[in-house]
């Protein structure tokens, strides 16, 4: 927005203007030139009486539904974010049906509270789920008033964190070496074996363990690169896709224990001698690698482990925290534990791991303690 004096006049002696940039009700740029005036008193009053008339004309699409919004919101982010960034809209969306036929402009905090009452219904779904869902439809929220000029920012500040006094919160299970080691002897599939230990003493999450291919696996050097991972829609989903890692610093090189090395050159060696063997194929694969391993699966095959070992049940996604806290408990320093988890920087690793590091600092006292004895 500005006042500006024009080269050349109008045949009256009229030299000054102003140029108004603003956007329109679907958020496209737009610039209006005004005509010319004899002073720049008269553009500049003629320039506060124009943008007062574009502030009340600004109107936005009174017919338009939360549905139709949800759409517009999912076309606009199809080529800004990752595939399964996108994967969990769409798979969180669904918890927003019941507030499709509600009109933009009508959405208020009464709709909120109803909706809010519809997900804690939701049978078996825990505080951090609802969240979740909470985020995509404030992000919804937030692209209506930046596209539409729908007017939901006080609804946003309304909007409270789903928050059950009553949930318990859960413990996080890992494997300590002992328990991993006996876990481990019950398996007898070198596959499996090898998936386990990749899990345990790498820490990758099982997605990025079931995009490994073998062209990720340098045996000469003894390093792993991990730079692609497989998901599912639901983890149980049939249907699978490749995509990036979770997050840039999620792509990273680590070394591969002894062990595991050992048991991967054999199982290389096993799977190898398919006469279509090719590098690209999955290491934890079926079909000899053709396509990856289900996360079903995984989590079966798991299961029945656990129980044949006789140790306690833990999740997938465990044995990474039990990699964790097996380079903590063995004072690996927090850059190395970073490296291997590929957090983006130690305050991540802090965050997630704080617990782990709470003895640490215990016995960092006992050491200065110890100083004046």
């Amino acid at each position: 927005m500005s006042v500006n004096k024009a080269k050349t006049p109008t045949k009256d002696g009229k030299y000054w203007f102003f140029r108004v940039v603003y956007k329109d009700e679907f958020n496209t740029p737009k610039r209006y030139n005004s005509k010319k005036y004899f002073t720049r008193a008269e553009a500049k009053e003629a320039e506060l009486e124009y943008l007062n008339k574009l502030k009340e004309n600004v109107n936005v699409p009174t017919k338009m539904t939360f549905e139709d919004l949800w759409n517009a919101f999912l076309e606009y982010q199809d080529d800004k974010v990752r595939i399964s960034t996108k994967v969990g809209y769409k798979y969180r969306g669904k918890y927003l049906v019941p507030l499709y036929n509600i009109k933009c402009v009508d959405f208020n905090i009464v709709y909120y509270e109803n909706w809010k009452k519809y997900i804690n219904s939701q049978p078996n779904m825990k505080d951090v789920s609802k969240n979740d869902i909470l985020k995509v439809l404030k992000a919804v929220l937030r692209f209506g008033i930046k596209r539409y000029n729908f007017n939901f920012n006080q609804l946003l500040m309304l909007m409270e964190k789903f928050k059950n006094p009553d949930e318990k919160k859960t413990e996080r299970q890992i494997y300590e070496y002992d328990d991993f080691i006996k876990f481990l002897s019950a398996e007898d599939d070198l596959k499996y074996k090898c998936l386990w230990q990749t899990l345990y003493y790498c820490g990758l999450r099982i997605g990025e363990a079931r995009g490994l291919t073998w062209e990720d696996i340098d045996f000469s050097n003894k390093r792993l690169h991990i730079n692609k991972q497989v998901l599912s829609i639901d983890n149980y989903s049939s249907n699978y896709y490749v995509c990036n890692p979770k997050t840039d610093s999620s792509i990273r090189e680590i070394p591969i224990a002894d062990e595991l090395l050992s048991d991967l050159q054999k199982y290389y060696d096993e799977v190898s001698k398919f006469k279509n063997f090719d590098k690209k194929f999955f290491v934890f694969g079926n079909d000899y690698g053709i396509r990856p391993l289900a996360y079903k699966q995984a989590q079966r095959r798991k299961g029945e482990i656990a129980e044949k070992a006789n140790v306690k049940q833990i999740r997938l996604h465990d044995f990474r925290h039990s990699c964790a806290s097996l380079l903590v408990n063995n004072q690996a320093p927090i850059t190395v534990v970073s490296s291997f988890m590929g957090h983006s920087n130690t305050t991540e690793t802090l965050k997630t791991y704080s617990h782990l590091f709470k003895g640490k600092l215990n016995e960092t006292m006992d050491i200065i303690n110890n100083l004046s004895k």
